[in-house]
């Protein structure tokens, strides 16, 4: 992945909230371990999905006028779990921080994950848990 400063998701433009929902499955966030679903199954996030989430919580929050007095709990959370992610699992890679311009230097190459799989496996795992539901209510 190339990192640079892109045009897309910006905070403030008017297609901004549709490119935030569309980095998350279509069934959204929540994914059930009990393949199953023969007991009452536990809902689980995928870390990558519950950290998007939050960077659009506080996306949000961000472009609230007039601004909120104080940040709402659910953003102070999605602060304090970054935080936590960012310093857990940290990338330790070099960045050059001035370019000749005197701003920070955001054009360089890295590898990613292929996250592909995840979305994959949690659009199957929504898709069979709301098959499930839709089973269950009909023999109830």
């Amino acid at each position: 992945m190339r990192v640079i400063d892109a045009v897309r998701y910006n905070i403030r433009d008017n297609e901004a909230a549709d490119e935030w929902a569309n980095l998350l499955p279509p069934r959204g966030h929540i994914v059930y371990v009990d393949d199953t679903f023969t007991t009452n199954p536990k809902a689980f996030t995928v870390t990558l999905f519950h950290q998007l989430k939050c960077l659009d919580i506080i996306r949000q929050e961000y472009v609230v006028v007039p601004p909120p007095q104080e940040p709402t709990h659910l953003a102070r959370h999605c602060m304090n779990y970054l935080r936590q992610t960012i310093l857990c699992r940290p990338n330790l890679r070099l960045e050059p921080a001035i370019n000749e311009g005197g701003i920070a230097e955001r054009n360089y190459d890295t590898v990613c994950h292929d996250w592909t799989r995840v979305y994959e496996e949690a659009e199957r795992n929504q898709k069979a848990f709301t098959d499930h539901r839709k089973r269950e209510a009909v023999v109830y």
